[in-house]
């Protein structure tokens, strides 16, 4: 089963409307799908209506869970605040969203949010990759941060 990955990218408000609307509808039957929000650097009520009405369609038709890949601050932000968890799968990275079967991922790109948006290409992991990541790879950022007493 081959899951797609919906790449959004730029500010999305209500003059988006007719293309989120579009967007949207396409991926209610998609049943592996991942939206990656990465380069999405402003969303109001339109993108979030729309949202929500994705998750009402695919839950009328029984589909699964929608992965959003969200590690901007903005996203995050709103998304907690809405309890968007309750709703979606929500990750920081897309290796987090995407299944480790070996299965086909289908990457697509969604209308720009603005003229002067950049796409950034997805990196798909390879499914042998197995990040290291702990505490102490943390260790070069923390000794590089020197903090200075304020009188």
């Amino acid at each position: 089963m081959r899951t797609v990955v919906r790449v959004f990218s730029g500010e999305y408000d209500l003059t988006h409307h007719r293309e989120l609307r579009a967007e949207f509808d396409a991926l209610c039957d998609e049943p592996n799908l991942v939206l990656d929000m990465r380069g999405v650097t402003y969303l109001d009520s339109t993108f979030v209506t729309e949202l929500i009405r994705l998750h009402k369609c695919r839950g009328e038709r029984g589909i699964g869970e929608v992965s959003i890949v969200r590690n901007t601050f903005l996203v995050k932000r709103l998304f907690g605040i809405l309890y968007f968890r309750t709703l979606f799968r929500l990750v920081d990275t897309l290796k987090e969203a995407l299944p480790n079967d070996g299965s086909t991922v289908t990457v697509q790109y969604a209308c720009r949010g603005d003229q002067g948006a950049r796409f950034a290409e997805p990196e798909i992991p390879a499914k042998s990759e197995v990040p290291a990541i702990g505490w102490e790879s943390l260790e070069p950022l923390w000794s590089q941060r020197r903090l200075e007493p304020t009188h």
